[in-house]
């Protein structure tokens, strides 16, 4: 193996393929990426056998060959380089890599590419084409509800799913939801993995080759594709919430107010609310057409806000957690939000607003997003 390749090249190769690898493992031979070099590029792979990522680029290569060397190391070596060239060549006798830039030389260890793990292959059938925007998109606003807890793997997760011509993507704790989808005509499937690691493939796609994003779904693994990075991640099993259930269809008070006024107004009702419950009181009067936002404890202090609003239906007033409304209208590109109440004790949905005169699109890549938020009982102490 002897390739030459610029330093910017393999830097962007190096922290690319080193995502999934783990900082601490037992495992020598994950803690290592993969070099491969064909015919006239050079391709790096690192997994930690539940996702792994393959990504690639052209390069000088005087010979092929194969190996795997420490990641960590390799990265820390090509940061201190300061020529615009790099060298690498393999001495398969003693297993060393030989990094040459202008005159500095480091031989850096390695194991052979058989000791890497096996690269999942991709099944048989139809690949699905997406916009890369695009599903960047339906990643983002379909796995904010998740949460990293162990006991229950599926608040952790993002389903997706293909099916009657959308795409859909959710995730939700069972206290709040997202759901994102979008027109996409491709055979019905799914697959739920992992919330973190579809963040983290979805970030990788986001590079020049990344215009547009391939999806497989086997039944043990998804894969991602673009025109440099290659992903997969293995599936988690089980079965999925009923989350259609949990949507509201019909809403007995429904309000269309300011996104950053209520941002601005949930912000501040966070800096007095009670650690214990985080709790938001929303107020929806008909009559003034006015949005009150309400929060306090005995130790902090109490705020209270009118928002204009245009209200449809009965005054209501409803409890929630003030994270997952900043949580919801964060991912809110619109200037306006919509709010839907079902019932005082009944769930609430959150989702962009744009009237069909207006210009401004709901989410910038015909992506439709929803969010519901789960009420909570009046805390003691109501204020």
């Amino acid at each position: 193996m002897n390739v030459t390749i610029s330093k910017d090249r393999l830097q962007w190769l190096v922290q690319t393929a080193s995502r999934p690898i783990p900082s601490r493992t037992t495992f020598t031979s994950i803690r290592g990426c993969l070099l491969e070099c064909t015919s006239d590029s050079l391709v790096l792979s690192g997994t930690n056998l539940d996702w792994g990522v393959r990504v690639s680029s052209e390069a000088d290569v005087r010979s092929s060959g194969s190996l795997v060397v420490s990641a960590k190391i390799l990265e820390d070596v090509v940061r201190t380089i300061s020529t615009p060239q790099v060298t690498l060549s393999l001495d398969e006798s003693a297993w060393a890599l030989t990094v040459k830039a202008g005159t500095s030389e480091m031989v850096l260890n390695a194991i052979p590419a058989d000791d890497f793990p096996r690269w999942p292959a991709s099944p048989d059938g139809e690949e699905i084409e997406l916009d890369g925007a695009l599903f960047r998109e339906l990643v983002k606003i379909g796995a904010t509800c998740a949460v990293s807890n162990p006991a229950r793997p599926l608040w952790g997760a993002c389903l997706l799913e293909f099916k009657e011509g959308k795409m859909i993507a959710v995730s939700t704790d069972q206290f709040a939801l997202s759901r994102a989808r979008a027109d996409v005509e491709a055979p019905e499937c799914r697959a739920i993995m992992s919330a973190t690691i579809l963040q983290d493939i979805a970030r990788l796609t986001d590079t020049e080759g990344g215009a547009k994003v391939t999806v497989k779904i086997s039944d043990n693994h998804a894969y991602f594709t673009t025109k440099d990075v290659s992903c997969f991640s293995r599936l988690i099993d089980g079965q999925y919430y009923a989350y259609e259930q949990v949507i509201p269809r019909r809403f007995v008070s429904s309000a269309r107010v300011s996104t950053e006024d209520l941002m601005r107004a949930a912000s501040r009702a966070a800096i007095v609310a009670s650690e214990e419950d985080r709790a938001m009181r929303m107020i929806l009067h008909k009559d003034t057409g006015t949005l009150t936002v309400k929060a306090g404890s005995p130790d902090r202090g109490r705020m209270e806000e009118d928002l204009p609003a245009v209200i449809e239906g009965e005054s209501i007033e409803i409890w929630v957690q003030h994270k997952y409304i900043l949580q919801a209208l964060g991912k809110i590109s619109t200037s306006h939000t919509f709010l839907g109440i079902s019932g005082q004790v009944s769930a609430m949905k959150v989702e962009p607003f744009s009237s069909e005169d207006s210009e401004e699109d709901s989410e910038g890549t015909k992506v439709e997003a929803a969010y519901v938020i789960m009420p909570m009982s009046s805390p003691r102490g109501a204020f």
